[in-house]
């Protein structure tokens, strides 16, 4: 009998410890180089391409912006303040990539701008802070009061969807559909804007799983041009 027992103690146990052992060692295999010097990490190279879209957008802009460059797009009077608290959050430097519409009038049906970006922080905790701070996405936080969060199954080491919503005079209610993931201390982030009502969410989680793909593949690279 006490074997018996015995047994039902241990064979939950030894799953429990054979799952974790797993998960350990696939968190091993991911490993996304939090190490790196700063300037090795190839931010732009982690975006979306035209390829990689399933709708055929006409325009694309790149950028890369430090925390001063990033500052000045929030209109904000204090630009040396929000500078500060980019830093103090940890944040060392961006790339950012957008695809347009020629016309955009003429598409109001769908996403009228698909925005993709990859930020670099400066350890894993400031990467991990910014996922609960719009992930480093171009939001007022003062603000964003029409949030709506939604669920979104696993995609590196942590995932976030949210719908921000923002009400204008000239085209009515304006939509911010947003998909966000980590890979160690860069946080990457897929963002959808439109009309109300034409938000696609399914189309974020597909480019964010796309765009994760491409970064493991970035992070590959590196491995082995290192070894």
């Amino acid at each position: 009998m006490q074997c018996l027992l015995f047994r039902l103690i241990s064979v939950p146990a030894l799953l429990a410890l054979c799952l974790l052992l797993f998960a350990s060692c696939s968190a091993e295999e991911e490993g996304f180089l939090t190490e790196l010097p700063d300037n090795e990490y190839p931010l732009e190279e982690m975006l979306l391409t035209f390829d990689d879209l399933p709708i055929p957008m006409e325009q694309e802009i790149t950028n890369t912006f430090d925390n001063a460059s990033w500052a000045q797009l929030f209109g904000e009077e204090n630009l040396r303040g929000k500078v500060n608290q980019l830093e103090a959050r940890g944040r060392i430097i961006g790339a950012l990539r957008e695809f347009s519409w020629e016309e955009p009038f003429t598409h109001l049906g769908g996403p009228a701008l698909i925005t993709v970006q990859s930020t670099l922080y400066s350890n894993i905790d400031a990467a991990k802070g910014s996922m609960s701070l719009f992930c480093g996405t171009l939001v007022d936080e003062r603000t964003a009061t029409d949030l709506t969060d939604f669920w979104v199954a696993d995609i590196g080491e942590g995932v976030q969807g949210f719908l921000i919503g923002q009400q204008t005079p000239e085209i009515g209610r304006f939509v911010e559909t947003v998909v966000c993931f980590r890979t160690g201390r860069v946080v990457h982030a897929v963002r959808q804007s439109g009309l109300d009502g034409t938000e696609d969410i399914a189309l974020n989680v597909r480019l964010a799983r796309r765009m994760y793909e491409r970064v493991l593949s970035v992070f590959e690279s590196i491995e082995a041009s290192s070894s």
